[in-house]
């Protein structure tokens, strides 16, 4: 079983802060114990220059080697290295290796492990040549001890003390956490409209919070899109049924009233808008799906001018594409084809005569308007059209073929191409969309 984030920091953080501390307390006792030590050679020094101040003054060697401090060895020795005087007689020294002017430190037989020594030449002193101090180290030792005796409880306690303070900051911290989990695990489908407890403060942890929040209001919102599209879909896939169904039914009931022809017909037809609406509906689930790219560079004005002529023999209105000029961009020419037609389709189905096509270049942009000149949009409209299903005219766009589709296919093919799509008012009065796509350079 994995452990949890609270207990990871609180071993990682604990560890970290032991050993830093074990190394630090090393070198704490360490140098403690050298600055002890440099303290008790100055010391000896300072004790062998006011025993050779002394000699010098004409006190006698033995007077002079008696210091009365347990801690403190001093003998004098003459230059054969004999021993003239010492507060310890019993206890022997060796001869030290010297140097005029230097002192030096050095452990003897039988002193070597309590006291630290330091030599001194003597100058004009009478026999006495050198004179040796020996400062005990009892001291410094005990001092060592202790020291790394304190560390070595104080250490762990310290550990011990942060490894407490880290599991109770740290769960403190992720509690808020932990409740945004509890609230995501009761969000279900069916209660998606609930959000999570924002902690106060302006941290992570909030910002989280609002993240997630942001989060579930789009998917919120897209579940909201997709019910409303399943249930116009639905519906708009029910009427061609239908009405293909009440032409059978009047054809059987009613044989002498209703030709094959006629059924035929209007089978036929309702077929045909019922095989539009059905791929409408799959482009449109392929452009949310993101399966269709962008495409390579191509000739707008040849997509244009395509679409077109195929208008003209799909509708009885004139159609002016005098104002189609040259229009480079990039995208997919069977998409751009289906934007093209369905404004043209738009335009025509809405037109009282004459649609108008144009398509010029503006500086990093290429610029189609289709327009017509019909009864137009109104301002409060003009945000609705590309939503799907939506029909300004619901019984003329029936009769006429219109699915609430195509407008909502053209935005979207639009963006995929990285454009954009407005709709405003033409010269005569109707409807003007203007679609705006990046140029490509020649």
């Amino acid at each position: 079983m994995r452990s949890s984030v609270r207990l990871r920091v609180t071993v990682v953080a604990s560890v970290f802060v032991l050993l830093v501390t074990a190394v630090g307390s090393v070198v704490v006792v360490a140098m403690l114990a050298h600055s002890i030590s440099h303290s008790l050679v100055d010391s000896a020094r300072e004790d062998a220059a006011a025993i050779h101040a002394q000699l010098r003054n004409g006190v006698t060697p033995a007077e002079a080697a008696t210091t009365g401090r347990g801690d403190v060895v001093v003998q004098l020795l003459d230059a054969r290295g004999q021993v003239i005087a010492s507060d310890r007689p019993e206890r022997l020294t060796v001869p030290l290796r010297t140097t005029a002017g230097v002192t030096e430190s050095a452990a003897v037989p039988g002193l070597s492990d309590t006291f630290t020594l330091v030599a001194r030449r003597s100058k004009d002193t009478g026999d006495v040549a050198l004179i040796i101090v020996g400062r005990s180290t009892e001291q410094r030792d005990e001092t060592r001890a202790e020291s790394a005796g304190l560390l070595a409880i104080t250490v762990p306690l310290i550990a011990v003390a942060l490894a407490v303070i880290v599991w109770l900051s740290v769960g403190r911290a992720l509690k808020p956490v932990e409740v945004m989990r509890e609230e995501a695990d009761a969000i279900t489908t069916t209660r998606l409209r609930r959000r999570l407890a924002v902690p106060p403060g302006h941290d992570e942890v909030p910002r989280l919070a609002q993240t997630l929040n942001e989060m579930l209001d789009r998917i919120d919102e897209g579940q909201r899109l997709q019910r409303q599209f399943v249930s116009d879909a639905s519906h708009e896939l029910r009427s061609p049924l239908a009405a293909i169904r009440q032409s059978a039914d009047v054809a059987r009931m009613h044989p002498d009233q209703v030709d094959v022809a006629t059924l035929a017909g209007d089978v036929l037809a309702e077929s045909e808008r019922l095989g539009d609406l059905v791929g409408a509906l799959l482009l449109l689930a392929r452009l949310e799906g993101d399966e269709i790219g962008v495409g390579g560079v191509l000739d707008l004005d040849d997509v244009v001018l395509t679409e077109v002529a195929r208008a003209h023999e799909r509708w009885d209105v004139r159609i002016d594409a005098t104002g189609v000029g040259a229009g480079r961009t990039s995208g997919s020419t069977v998409l751009l084809g289906q934007v093209v037609r369905n404004l043209l389709d738009n335009a025509c189905r809405h037109a009282a005569s004459t649609v108008t096509v144009a398509l010029r270049e503006l500086d990093d942009v290429v610029e189609l308007e289709v327009s017509d000149d019909g009864s137009g949009i109104s301002v409060a409209d003009r945000g609705r059209v590309f939503e799907r299903f939506v029909r300004l005219d619901e019984a003329r766009a029936r009769d006429e073929g219109g699915s609430g589709l195509g407008l909502a296919i053209v935005r979207k093919i639009v963006e995929t191409s990285h454009g954009s799509v407005d709709v405003g008012e033409s010269a005569t009065g109707g409807a003007l969309f203007v679609v705006r796509l990046p140029r490509v350079a020649d």
